[in-house]
């Protein structure tokens, strides 16, 4: 038996450098093909390259389903068909923001303002028009433009996904919820969408480099619900709203089964 599990984790690890191999060599290999007919020949650069890291994405995850052929991925066809809307995600896996992606072709999500800084990826994300978390970048002229621009991603169809717990669970408990994207519901006047995620976390643990291929646990995301609050009410309030928001995730069964298993 220990030398069966030694073989297991083995060909885990070579599945796993198959799969990001392909992850960081096909963003080149994409882009060279796809960015000359999809970006130059678009009034809008930043929707082409959003159409091109959708299908890259789409591909790395159907690589991941063939190769993880025990793991299910169970996708709400509520989520898929969802446009123009602000949703609101917990996270558990490095894997969730990518698989998101991967689900729509239009969409912006705010990312952590130290990936703008690496080389070409940076400049991936800049021209994307992903949103930098920097709160330089939310304050005064700055934080108009990064508003004004969700506003019209919105308008036109796109989504805007967002992790208000900022950063991966660990034990899969819901971490107090930042009130940002609540914040740009409100400018927008939009409410927004509350998506879970789960089983990412088992193909792809946290604080491991190992994509568990031979994991039974189901990946799913699944749409909880919405809220769309009165603001114009004068009991309206962001803490509120972020309140209302939690509530929904940990009345979930994925979050009650979160706080069970991690007492």
């Amino acid at each position: 038996m220990p030398l069966l599990q030694t073989l297991l984790r083995v060909v885990d690890f070579c599945l796993t450098v198959f799969v990001w191999v392909y992850f960081l060599i096909g963003y080149l290999f994409v882009l060279l093909i796809l960015f000359i007919p999809f970006v130059l020949g678009s009034k809008r650069r930043d929707l082409a390259l959003q159409k091109i890291n959708h299908i890259h994405l789409k591909i790395f995850f159907a690589l991941t389903r063939f190769l993880a052929s025990g793991v299910k991925f169970r996708v709400d066809a509520k989520v898929r068909a969802l446009r123009s809307s602000i949703i609101v995600c917990n996270h558990i896996s490095y894997l969730d923001p990518i698989l998101l992606v991967s689900l729509f072709e239009r969409h912006t999500t705010i990312v952590k303002n130290t990936f703008f800084s690496v080389p070409i990826f940076g400049w991936f994300l800049k021209k994307t028009g992903y949103v930098p978390s920097d709160p330089s970048e939310m304050e005064g002229g700055a934080m108009i433009g990064n508003l004004e621009a969700i506003k019209e991603h919105l308008a036109f169809g796109g989504n805007l996904f967002v992790f208000p717990e900022g950063t991966r669970s660990r034990d899969g408990r819901l971490a107090p919820f930042n009130k940002g994207v609540f914040s740009i519901a409100r400018y927008c006047n939009t409410g927004v969408k509350l998506v879970m995620l789960s089983g990412t976390d088992r193909l792809f643990q946290p604080g491991t480099f190992i994509f568990h291929m031979r994991s039974r646990t189901p990946v799913s995301v699944k749409l909880l619900g919405s809220i769309m609050p009165d603001y114009q009410s004068a009991d309206f309030s962001i803490n509120g709203f972020a309140r209302q928001a939690r509530e929904v995730f940990e009345q979930s069964p994925a979050g009650r089964q979160g706080r069970i298993d991690s007492e």
